[in-house]
């Protein structure tokens, strides 16, 4: 079969709880904007994180988890390491 790449959310899936509509799709990787969303904390693929869109002080104030980007890089995305998505979202 063909990998697929997911964009955000993997289609079909409820943003908090993942596939609850037994769809069976499950992509070979998804990019997440800005932060990993909740419905990817059973994730076993390869999970990337992409886009700086929120600035560190209003994500600091709403709470957000936003992964840490290398000092000094303009990196638009990094790969998470998929065994911890439900907690920090470490980076891989």
């Amino acid at each position: 079969s063909t990998p697929v790449l997911s964009v955000d959310i993997p289609s079909g899936w409820n943003v908090d709880q993942g596939d609850i509509f037994h769809t069976q799709f499950y992509p070979a990787a998804v990019i997440s904007l800005t932060t990993p969303k909740l419905c990817m904390r059973n994730f076993t693929g390869w999970h990337y994180v992409g886009g700086r869109f929120l600035p560190p002080k209003l994500a600091s104030e709403l709470h957000i988890n936003v992964p840490q980007y290398k000092k000094g890089t303009s990196d638009q995305f990094i790969r998470l390491d998929t065994s911890t998505c439900g907690e920090e979202g470490t980076v891989v």
